[in-house]
Formats: C-alpha cells, sequence, structure tokens
C-alpha cells in the first residue's frame, strides 16, 4: 500500500497498516471475485485447489498483463501464494491471512 505521507500517531498500529493494506488490495471487484474464486476451490484442499494464470485470464476474460496486474496485488499483499511449476505459476489462497483480516475486521 502507497501512502503520501508517512502517518505519525500513537494511536495508529501495524495492525492498522496490515488491515488497510488487505483492504486496498480488496478495493477492487475483481479482485475480490479472484480471492472468492480461489477460496471456493475444493475448499481450500487438493490438487483442484489450484488455478494458473492462463485459466484465470480465460474466465474472466482480460488480457493476461491486466490479471498479472491485480494478481500482483494480491501477492503482495500476502493474500494470493504462488508456485512455480514447468512454465506456469500457480496460486493458492492464504486461508490464514484472510481468517486474521476477518478477525481484525470484526473487532470494530
Amino acid at each position: 500500500m502507497r501512502l503520501r505521507t508517512e502517518l505519525t500517531s500513537d494511536y495508529i498500529t501495524g495492525e492498522d497498516y496490515r488491515v488497510a493494506e488487505i483492504a486496498n488490495a480488496l478495493s477492487h471487484p475483481m479482485r475480490v471475485a479472484l480471492v472468492r474464486y480461489l477460496g471456493a476451490k475444493n475448499n481450500g484442499k487438493g490438487i483442484d485447489n489450484v488455478t494458473c494464470n492462463k485459466d484465470l485470464v480465460g474466465m474472466f476474460d482480460c488480457a493476461q498483463s491486466t490479471m498479472s496486474q491485480h494478481v500482483k496485488v494480491l501477492k503482495d499483499c500476502g493474500l494470493f501464494i504462488t508456485e512455480s511449476r514447468d512454465k506456469f505459476t500457480f496460486y493458492f489462497l492464504n486461508r490464514e491471512l484472510l481468517k486474521e483480516y476477518a478477525t481484525s475486521i470484526n473487532q470494530f
């Protein structure tokens, strides 16, 4: 997450920054749909839980460069975990981070 200026306050915690970073990553409908899609894939278990960039581009009918930018945002905040196999990159949803985010949001 990019900030124009460094925020200084005794009230802003590290967790506040982390929640804001994830919220920023989820601020686009396509990225929310990507997280939902990976979250629903076989309940996160087994080989069917993984998907590659080519699959995502076909599903969302967008350019590969567009998909790569959205995936990069999700990857940078930690929601997507990647694994390279041969010439493909496979994506997994970081369920633990998503649970932590939900817990933080539920504290409001």
